[in-house]
């Protein structure tokens, strides 16, 4: 099901949660540069964001400063041209990459996050170049991977070469 006509003004001021809003889950350089429109009016992926949503203040809580959001919510067009899988979690916003800076690297949120797992209840967390991604399902896997320097994933969180860090 999705919302057309009145109800496309409202989207705009849809608050996904205390600090996370519609239009920071879909903003998207790289679809603004594309000419991509990332809105989201499907109802059950505007819902699972707002489930994502009150996760991702979990991990807010427990960084203890505001997050920078580089990516959430993927429309499938723009999710290929980022050269991701059809089945990436960002497609159903069940996923967000994001920063914060103010409490450290990626790697010492990642390492925050997976000392604090039975907490944040992620499905997946992925220790990326310059990013943490985090996925949240039903699945609740609370897999670990961190990408390496060739594009492969291994286990755990690693440096760009595979060592622990």
């Amino acid at each position: 099901m999705e919302l057309t006509g009145e109800s496309d003004n409202m989207i705009a001021l849809i608050q996904l949660s205390e600090h996370f809003t519609l239009p920071e889950a879909t903003l998207s350089s790289t679809a603004e540069r594309s000419g991509i429109d990332n809105s989201c009016t499907d109802v059950g992926i505007l819902t699972t964001m707002k489930v994502t949503a009150t996760y991702m203040e979990r991990v807010r809580t427990l960084l203890s400063n505001p997050l920078h959001i580089d990516s959430w919510y993927r429309c499938l067009e723009l999710n290929r041209i980022l050269h991701s899988k059809d089945t990436s979690q960002h497609i159903l916003g069940e996923a967000v990459d994001f920063l914060c800076p103010a409490f450290g690297t990626p790697a010492q949120i990642a390492h925050k996050i997976v000392d604090n797992a039975t907490i944040i209840g992620y499905d997946q967390l992925i220790m990326e170049y310059s990013w943490v991604h985090i996925s949240f399902s039903n699945r609740n896997r609370r897999q670990v991977l961190s990408l390496l320097h060739n594009g492969e994933y291994t286990r755990g969180i690693t440096d760009l070469d595979g060592n622990p860090c």
